[in-house]
């Protein structure tokens, strides 16, 4: 099923369209995944506007709703944690060549005191 939101003059509409007819109620949280968030929307189905169907057997209804609230989560604590494991790794790399480096003036102080 696929849910469009919109708006005609002051009232918000949902239209919903399927291989079969909706018939929605009362209050509903959908929850729409995209690769990079997801997108939750609450609302409350007022009353049921129209019913129609296309040559391709498409069903579509319209609805009048009301208290829509819409939330994104862009996944910020997935993205985080990935970057925190990049920079986990970047500071090892760097602790290892700072390692180097002193071992590398060691070496090069012992030789100049010979």
């Amino acid at each position: 099923m696929e849910y469009v939101f919109g708006t005609k003059g002051n009232i918000e509409i949902l239209k919903t369209k399927g291989s079969a007819h909706s018939n929605l109620e009362g209050f509903h949280e959908l929850e729409q995944k995209y690769p990079d968030q997801m997108v939750t929307d609450r609302f409350r189905i007022v009353k049921k506007l129209d019913s129609k169907e296309d040559e391709e057997k498409n069903r579509y209804d319209w609805y009048e709703i009301d208290n829509h609230y819409r939330f994104t989560d862009k996944f910020a604590s997935n993205i985080r944690s990935t970057e925190l494991e990049i920079t986990d790794h970047d500071l090892s790399i760097l602790e290892a060549e700072q390692f180097l480096t002193d071992l590398d003036l060691r070496v090069m102080a012992l030789e100049n005191n010979e």
